[in-house]
């Protein structure tokens, strides 16, 4: 018997959040079970948990298939198990390295690693995509610093074209928000992600860039989607960033 549940991930007053299906396995699954499991929570991704002998095991599935990081579809996991098991943290076990969770009055809190090698892009290589940048560099996937927040809100994505840049796991637009914050938004069609709602994993690139430029040790970050989210970053030590934000059962 699989159980299964829905939490939304980085909430605030002001966000609704990013939904991800959260599954207990009994056993290992097929990847085309773990697909048709996807596709039937019908949820833009959905992280699985394997009880093993070393702890639990997750991985991820958007609709289109595996996915190598995910921040909320982690933050949905490790909410789900502390809810269970009633502790203050749980370690999960991915292909990727091994994911903690912790919870802190009402914010559950995810150490991921972060992606702080930045190749510079060439503008004019990315007009196509973005007409007006300010800057653009990439890690895992292509980040473009807009000048504004309003060209970040105002941005019309072509998805065909941004698939066409298929060396990048996904690009990410994000501007300057103030002294202590920034905001962005996130597409990744060739995931079958169009714009994504909220993005824990985008922060890997994001917070030490920011962090960094605006000489801070914590800020405030919002998604601009159409539900929105709400994150807090911080970068304990190099190499890692720790992002804090409320889960919500339905």
């Amino acid at each position: 018997m699989l159980l299964s549940d829905i939490y939304d991930v980085f909430t605030s007053e002001g966000a609704q959040g990013n939904p991800c299906g959260v599954v207990f396995l009994e056993c290992n699954l097929p990847d085309s079970e773990l697909l048709e499991i996807t596709r039937a929570m019908n949820q833009p991704v959905t992280s699985f948990l394997l009880l093993s002998d070393k702890g639990y095991q997750l991985r991820w599935f958007a609709l289109s298939g595996e996915i190598n990081l995910c921040g909320h579809g982690s933050l949905g996991a490790g909410a789900a198990l502390l809810a269970d098991t009633q502790d203050e943290e749980v370690r999960l076990t991915t292909r990727y390295g091994e994911v903690t969770v912790c919870k802190q009055d009402s914010y559950y809190q995810i150490s991921l690693p972060t992606w702080e090698t930045r190749t510079p892009v060439d503008l004019d290589s990315i007009k196509v995509l973005v007409a007006s940048a300010k800057e653009a560099f990439s890690t895992r996937d292509l980040v473009v610093v807009m000048h504004s927040i309003e060209e970040v809100d105002s941005y019309q994505p072509n998805f065909e074209l941004i698939k066409q840049f298929d060396s990048y796991h996904a690009l990410i637009i994000t501007a300057q928000n103030g002294n202590d914050g920034y905001v962005l938004r996130y597409f990744a069609p060739s995931i079958g992600i169009d714009e994504d709602i909220a993005t824990g994993s985008a922060q890997c690139s994001l917070a030490p860039y920011w962090l960094a430029k605006l000489e801070a040790s914590r800020l405030k970050v919002s998604q601009l989607s159409s539900a929105g989210g709400y994150f807090e970053v911080e970068q304990p030590s190099a190499g890692v960033v720790t992002i804090s934000a409320q889960v919500k059962k339905r």
